[in-house]
């Protein structure tokens, strides 16, 4: 889909955000989204010792981009519907589309639209930070068959050892942290 959400693929019936609802997109209610996806990104970045962004400068083709189709998208969305009164509208909306990964988009580029965020920068296609840095934790699977064991190893969050136990928790796979 290009900006300007005109185009579809021909196997949905799903051609834009219909205007009654893009109507509703206004730049207030735009930058109130914006501010709760970074309120919400930082209390769990600060919980997890996780480092923060620059979010006043990232953009769709960075971070805001990154974020549709999961908690924060929506957890965000909602607050800021309901804070405009528009949940029925947009909200629930944006829920029930069977292509709602879609409407994620359409409403952040309608937030590159309305000069909320831009669309792109050079530092949006070099890494956000050493994977290295953060993942310190090492850790082995071991899924034990009749005769064999297969064994997988990987690296974690060092700060956040207890998310992949409880990952592993009721599985097949027996976690043993290397270090």
């Amino acid at each position: 889909m290009d900006i300007s959400g005109k185009t579809g693929w021909g196997i949905s019936k799903y051609f834009g955000l219909p205007n009654r609802k893009r109507k509703l997109l206004t730049k207030e209610f735009l930058q109130d989204f914006k501010n709760e996806l970074i309120n919400i990104e930082m209390e769990y970045n600060n919980k997890y010792n996780r480092p923060n962004l620059d979010y006043e400068n990232e953009t769709y083709m960075g971070f805001y981009g990154q974020i549709t189709e999961t908690g924060l998208f929506y957890e965000s969305l909602k607050r800021a519907c309901e804070k405009h009164n528009i949940v029925k509208a947009i909200y629930k909306y944006a829920n029930n589309m069977s292509w709602y990964d879609v409407v994620d988009d359409e409403i952040l580029l309608e937030m590159v639209e309305q000069d909320i965020i831009k669309y792109e920068r050079t530092e949006d296609f070099e890494p956000l930070y050493d994977i290295d840095e953060y993942e310190k934790a090492k850790y082995k699977l071991v899924e034990h068959f009749k005769g064999y064991n297969v064994i997988e190893y990987g690296t974690w969050f060092d700060d956040d050892r207890k998310g992949l136990e409880d990952i592993y928790k009721d599985g097949k796979q027996e976690l043993i942290w290397l270090n």
